[in-house]
């Protein structure tokens, strides 16, 4: 089984807390988006991961340093690294495409951007799945339309009418993706007009349409982490679905813990009380602070505060009376700031 991971994006909408790490390798509940996808896939599906293809951009942001982590992630799998690169943003078809070369054999597509706890079952008799969620509002998200015989028979993009209430997640398996490749080459070979882009969904309808079966599948938990908010969201869940063991940490004065938390090396923790919801990452020191439901990213300061539902990054001095704030990288903030 092959993984395919386009994560070439930005992640705009999460500035500044993106602007020098990819949004698949921000970390949540102790670990990177990205490895928490591919372990909920090796743990679910029956058979090895042989290779995982990351499909990336330029190289000023995805650099030496970034490639190094996702061969680190693929070498927890025993499986092998392949890099494509996504220059210009033409589209999930284009990533794909640019990867053409490994388009072949069983494989996996996950999109980088969300979180998944659940097993993902695996049928040989179909040629593709869908994973879905179902969500109480269709409109907001695309969907799959049924017949019958439960095979997947359109994907239709923000319906305005009902038509199913089963959210596509992001997570796809191919039989024999080199099916999908063909099916996409001509497609790109076509001129964009202005705001298209060149879609994985068009090389799976044209499949549907040569009689190709697919199928949708339930996925249990499915999580975005589009926005800071998401993410903060996100990271609360998934602690609670995975209940992370304590760990050590560095105490100082009266310190209570509320899990489910999670705590990376190095911490120290002075007069405070952190949880339920948190994740702190490396080399964090947190004195007379309160925290819930945050995140705080690696090397960082805090202080004097009382934190709900926020996200500090990483390298930040933070002391103040704010109980909700977005903080980014190499950030100082202190109320007491006369600088």
């Amino acid at each position: 089984m092959k993984v395919f991971i386009p994560m070439a994006g930005r992640g705009a909408r999460l500035k500044p807390f993106t602007l020098k790490t990819p949004k698949p390798l921000i970390n949540v509940a102790g670990r990177p988006i990205v490895s928490h996808l591919i372990s909920q896939i090796a743990l679910s599906i029956n058979t090895n991961i042989e290779e995982i293809i990351y499909i990336v951009g330029d190289e000023c942001y995805f650099d030496d340093k970034i490639i190094k982590l996702l061969e680190d992630i693929s070498n927890q799998y025993n499986a092998k690294t392949k890099i494509y690169r996504q220059i210009e943003k033409l589209g999930t078809g284009h990533a794909i495409m640019c990867a053409k070369e490994s388009l072949n054999g069983p494989a996996i597509i996950a999109y980088a951007d969300t979180l998944i706890h659940g097993r993902l079952t695996i049928s040989d008799e179909v040629d593709g799945l869908i994973w879905v969620k179902e969500v109480k509002d269709p409109s907001s998200y695309g969907v799959v339309r049924l017949n019958s015989k439960s095979n997947i028979i359109e994907l239709v993009e923000k319906p305005e009418t009902y038509i199913s209430n089963k959210a596509v997640v992001g997570i796809y398996y191919f039989k024999d993706a080199s099916i999908l490749r063909e099916e996409l080459r001509p497609y790109l070979n076509q001129k964009l007009s202005p705001g298209e882009e060149y879609l994985l969904n068009f090389g799976i309808e044209k499949m549907i349409e040569k009689d190709y079966i697919f199928k949708s599948q339930i996925i249990e938990n499915w999580m975005d982490c589009g926005t800071p908010k998401l993410i903060i969201n996100s990271n609360s869940k998934m602690l609670t679905l995975l209940t992370p063991e304590p760990v050590g940490y560095k105490k100082e004065g009266s310190v209570e813990v509320i899990e489910p938390v999670f705590m990376g090396k190095n911490i120290t923790i002075s007069n405070s009380t952190i949880g339920p919801g948190v994740t702190i990452n490396d080399n964090v020191k947190i004195k007379n602070s309160n925290i819930s439901s945050s995140i705080i990213m690696e090397n960082s300061k805090i202080s004097n505060t009382e934190l709900k539902n926020s996200l500090i990054g990483s390298n930040t001095i933070f002391d103040g009376k704010f109980k909700k704030i977005y903080l980014g990288d190499y950030s100082k903030l202190e109320s007491n700031d006369d600088e």
